[in-house]
């Protein structure tokens, strides 16, 4: 009689555990569901409190080849990052402006201006590509423009050991070069680029010191004039020798030489205001590999010597 009455009550207390077990899942299922809920709202109530950031207005102008943004912006602008494609980009800083105009460039063909702006509260806003179509003034035309171009060419010069470079350009169209030293006769270029806006040339230098005039026409008639002092040299010459247990440097240069700098196993030493034909430099050298680096200079003009010794 009591194996009869023990048997029931396990039984009876294994039906309790069950409740129990199916009372936790069916509170976890529920909790997990009101968490899920409760996510789902937090997220849509997080959008909707994102901060609302005002972008500015632009109106885009085109005036030849030039594109001109008008901006308007209630904040103030602080900068303008713009691009052509995926170019590299350029920074117009500004100072809280509210309106203004941005005039820009226009490269030829048709391409997307990318156009970034951060306002006074350092706020960025990036707008889509802006697609510029510009074909350059039509071949028809040109002679029309020529007509009225009053603007004269853009020369520019460089200078490099006996050589001098020519650079003309003109907005409009080029026609011809001419250059002459010191006041003698002209020499006359005429070699155009493909699209006859502009036009260069290199020129051997003369020896010693000699003045060199530029003249550059376009097709309006307008002409610049550049004149450029010109020394005609090879610049300083660098003799380096090992003598016992010294390095001997010899410079020498048929004007003078103005400046020597030089990297002796890693110490640098600048020797300023020379203002002499020759020069010697003597640099004890050390046990092991020794690393000699020479500059020395005429005015502008560099000529270098790169060695090494072993002791």
């Amino acid at each position: 009689m009591n194996q009869i009455l023990s048997f029931g009550k396990e039984k009876n207390s294994k039906k309790q555990i069950k409740k129990v077990i199916s009372f936790f899942i069916c509170f976890i299922i529920i909790f997990a569901i009101i968490l899920i809920i409760e996510g789902i709202f937090g997220l849509k109530n997080a959008k909707e409190s994102d901060v609302y950031v005002e972008r500015p207005d632009i109106n885009v102008v085109r005036n030849e080849d030039i594109t001109i943004l008008n901006i308007s912006s209630k904040i103030g602008i602080q900068k303008i990052i713009y691009s052509w494609n995926d170019g590299l980009e350029s920074i117009v800083e500004k100072n809280g402006e509210n309106n203004f105009d941005l005039e820009i460039e226009t490269t030829i063909g048709t391409n997307d201006l990318n156009l970034e702006v951060i306002d006074s509260n350092g706020s960025s806003i990036k707008y889509d590509p802006i697609k510029i179509s510009y074909e350059g003034i039509a071949e028809e035309n040109w002679e029309v423009a020529v007509t009225k171009d009053k603007t004269e060419p853009i020369v520019s010069l460089g200078t490099t050991t006996g050589k001098v470079s020519i650079n003309a350009s003109d907005e409009v169209r080029m026609s011809y070069i001419t250059y002459s030293w010191n006041g003698g006769a002209e020499t006359k270029v005429t070699g155009l680029s493909e699209d006859e806006k502009s036009l260069s040339v290199e020129i051997d230098v003369l020896k010693g010191d000699n003045k060199l005039t530029v003249k550059a026409y376009d097709k309006a008639g307008n002409v610049t004039i550049v004149e450029k002092d010109v020394r005609g040299t090879n610049g300083p010459k660098i003799n380096v020798k090992r003598e016992n247990n010294q390095i001997v440097v010899n410079i020498e240069d048929e004007f003078e030489i103005t400046k020597i700098h030089y990297n002796f196993n890693g110490e640098e030493k600048t020797i300023d205001n020379i203002n002499e034909k020759t020069y010697e430099i003597r640099l004890d050298l050390i046990d092991g590999v020794n690393y000699i680096i020479v500059e020395a200079y005429e005015d502008n003009f560099k000529n270098e010597y790169r060695g090494k010794t072993t002791k």
